[in-house]
């Protein structure tokens, strides 16, 4: 039988679990939050990972295209030390979170997702660029 300090231990050791992130990935970044700092020029590196296709239909202005299959291989293209901020997304964010997750196993310590990648950012209806990528 539990006696009350035990509870009490057990609820607050709970809340600090709650409190961490998840498996030490940082939280999302919203988009009315990614938009502010789009328009004050502080904007983190902005990665899409999507089809070249996909880039060329319609992307967030800014964004570098490294399809997720090659993020591992390309991501010297990023051209930015391993603790800046980074900003991943795709279609939905299935892909943006492999990404991230190749991306911290490289060694990359700044990485999250835009949250609901660009289904949701065209939801809102922000701006989307429709330019081909660069090879």
């Amino acid at each position: 039988m539990y006696t009350r300090r035990m509870i009490r231990f057990r609820t607050i050791l709970l809340m600090l679990v709650l409190s961490l992130p998840l498996s030490g990935f940082a939280q999302d970044v919203t988009r009315p939050a990614f938009a502010d700092l789009q328009q004050r020029h502080a904007a983190p590196l902005l990665l899409d990972v999507r089809t070249p296709a996909e880039y060329g239909d319609g992307h967030i202005a800014g964004a570098l295209n490294v399809p997720v299959d090659e993020v591992a291989a390309r991501h010297g293209v990023l051209g930015v030390p391993r603790d800046r901020e980074v900003v991943v997304y795709c279609k939905s964010g299935k892909r943006a979170a492999r990404a991230r997750d190749t991306l911290q196993s490289l060694g990359y310590t700044n990485v999250h997702l835009l949250e609901g990648s660009v289904d949701a950012w065209r939801a809102d209806g922000r701006p989307l660029v429709r330019e081909r990528p660069s090879p």
